[in-house]
């Protein structure tokens, strides 16, 4: 049972950003309004998008429960590695966690600008900027995260290694990835804007391609952990 478990929740964290995606389509936020455009402009679309807005806060809310499944399942292979050190074990779960907490903060950021659509357009602008700071500026937990999990493949020593050598190397690299989100509040255009090419497309095709990987990974070294203790 204990080895069924750690599966579900090793495929927990792409099932969190596919039930992250789906929310953005439904809200109309993919692609993200431009944070060059006016109040009244963003005012409009909150209020044309209301309920498929509060619709995806919900839903953007219930992703980070298989999320956070998924750090933990990362938590358990990493201890494998470093045995009784977990240095990188309970950095990657602090930042992680850590990580999440902008999830949370920009479905709230976002389910209150659309709560009261009566609300005057600056107001309505001032949470929907906050929410796409939470999910594009916010990106240094996320990248440390994702840094440890590399970091920690790169220092296994073992003859068969928990995770391949070169998934510590394609985990950096998507560290680095991700970012430069955190230069977003410097710019309202180009690529490093919130809807920028640097700050918003690099790094999600970078991170939801590497979490898919991650996941296979982990089935990976739970069978390899099955098999040592068999």
């Amino acid at each position: 049972m204990d080895i069924q478990a750690q599966k579900i929740f090793a495929w927990s964290g792409p099932v969190s950003l596919l039930m992250v995606m789906v929310g953005c389509m439904m809200a109309g936020f993919l692609p993200p309004p431009s944070p060059a455009a006016t109040a009244e402009q963003i005012a409009t679309f909150f209020r044309a998008h209301g309920n498929m807005i509060l619709i995806c806060g919900v839903i953007f809310m219930l992703s980070s429960v298989p999320f956070f499944l998924f750090i933990g399942e990362l938590s358990a292979q990493i201890r494998r590695i470093e045995g009784n050190r977990r240095t990188f074990t309970y950095a990657q779960l602090a930042m992680g966690i850590g990580s999440m907490s902008a999830i949370l903060l920009y479905a709230l950021a976002w389910s209150v600008a659309a709560y009261r659509p009566e609300r005057s357009a600056d107001v309505i602008q001032a949470f929907n900027d906050l929410g796409f700071f939470c999910i594009v500026m916010a990106s240094p937990p996320a990248m440390g995260q994702v840094l440890m999990i590399g970091l920690a493949t790169l220092s296994d020593k073992r003859a068969k290694p928990i995770f391949p050598r070169w998934f510590g190397y394609v985990s950096v690299f998507c560290a680095i990835a991700v970012l430069p989100g955190v230069l977003c509040v410097l710019v309202k255009t180009g690529p490093l804007a919130w809807d920028g090419m640097l700050a918003n497309t690099i790094p999600a095709f970078s991170f939801l391609p590497w979490c898919i990987l991650t996941a296979v990974m982990l089935v990976r070294a739970i069978n390899q952990q099955a098999a040592e203790e068999a």
